[in-house]
């Protein structure tokens, strides 16, 4: 029996997971004789030193978002080079790597996350390891701290990044552009244009959003009741209220939802999200073919989603301040909505399929 170590970053519920999760469904529905296993790093170094990293991440995107933004851009978004070393990286996780390798004995190793990846690679080109490892990028650009070269396959988000993996010199064999893994329990859809009066239903992704934003972009007196706004509260309890408390019908909060088919049947009622450009949704949009509407990004790697996505012209664009304006603007134009939809089928019918793709891996390897 084959054993598969996954390997996010943090305990804290992000894409980094999600990723993991999707991919550990998707092994065992190809082999359910497969031993999955995900990992956290920190489970070998130091919980105590794993909840201060999450806390202090947490504090420095809410209270110093423009502060984050630059050392992350500094950090992990300078231009590439081959073989570059991070040795505070190296001297924090490098020995309990091999530990984790050691104890664990996988016979492929699959990185969600930067770090994992960096310190594969650097293992694998000094020749201490020799087990195949597979990185699953979960944003669409791909930072500088991703282990690249000594890589055996590289699930690439796009086109883009294909290409940039061969600009690193990055064998083609050993590219697959699959996106970025969605979970299987979110479907296809092959949506088809219906002409539709409103109201119109809107998903809003708010979990996210304090109060004051909400009640900026929800002010009910100057809605038009032609969209019908279906807010994601997720685990924001003081949203929920707040969102009960407006006592209308065009606004509906929905509390937390762990059910991945629950959450596949809601996309399945609406025509839009409105989201901030996490990779969850985009990509769980790009599977269900649904527009996506962006609202402003989290310093880091939403902006370069953000960017990624505007150039695409893969999002629908907020004129001024004005949502509802907006969004109306694109629902009820025909015309529009046919050519975005045709913009996104042949954007999703191009990604290779992530089945066949870990199929032939395992037969290979």
């Amino acid at each position: 029996m084959r054993k598969i170590l996954i390997l996010p970053f943090l305990q804290m519920p992000s894409g980094h997971h999600q990723v993991a999760d999707a991919l550990s469904t998707y092994l065992k529905a190809i082999d359910n004789r497969l031993e999955i296993k995900k990992v956290d790093i920190f489970h070998y170094t130091s919980r105590l030193a794993e909840q201060a990293s999450t806390y202090l991440y947490l504090k420095a995107i809410k209270l110093m978002p423009s502060v984050y933004g630059l050392l992350y851009r500094y950090n992990a978004c300078r231009v590439y080079e081959t073989n570059k070393r991070y040795f505070f990286y190296e001297q924090l996780f490098l020995k309990r790597m091999k530990k984790l390798i050691v104890q664990e004995n996988p016979d492929i190793i699959i990185c969600t996350h930067c770090l994992p990846s960096y310190l594969l690679n650097l293992l694998k080109r000094n020749g201490y390891l020799s087990v195949p490892v597979i990185n699953a990028y979960t944003d669409y650009f791909i930072n500088t701290v991703w282990g690249i070269s000594d890589i055996d396959l590289h699930l690439a988000p796009s086109d883009e990044m294909k290409h940039f993996l061969e600009s690193r010199a990055v064998s083609p064999e050993k590219i697959a552009v699959t996106g970025i893994p969605v979970h299987p329990h979110i479907t296809r859809k092959m949506r088809k244009i219906v002409k539709k009066v409103s109201p119109f239903h809107v998903l809003v992704s708010g979990g996210h959003l304090g109060v004051g934003l909400v009640e900026k972009l929800f002010d009910v007196t100057n809605l038009s009741g032609k969209i019908k706004y279906f807010v994601l509260c997720g685990k924001n309890q003081k949203l929920f209220r707040k969102i009960t408390s407006f006592h209308t019908s065009i606004l509906e909060p929905i509390s937390y939802i762990s059910s991945r088919p629950e959450m596949n049947r809601l996309y399945e009622q609406m025509d839009l999200v409105l989201s901030k450009p996490g990779w969850i949704t985009i990509s769980e949009c790009f599977q269900k073919e649904l527009p996506l509407c962006l609202l402003k990004a989290l310093p880091g790697q939403e902006e370069w989603n953000r960017h990624y996505l505007l150039k695409e012209k893969l999002t629908i664009p907020i004129v001024g301040e004005q949502m509802e304006k907006s969004l109306l603007l694109f629902l009820e134009d025909e015309k529009a909505k046919q050519q975005f939809q045709q913009r996104l089928s042949a954007y999703v019918s191009e990604l290779e399929n992530i089945n066949v793709v870990l199929q032939e891996f395992l037969i290979k390897h």
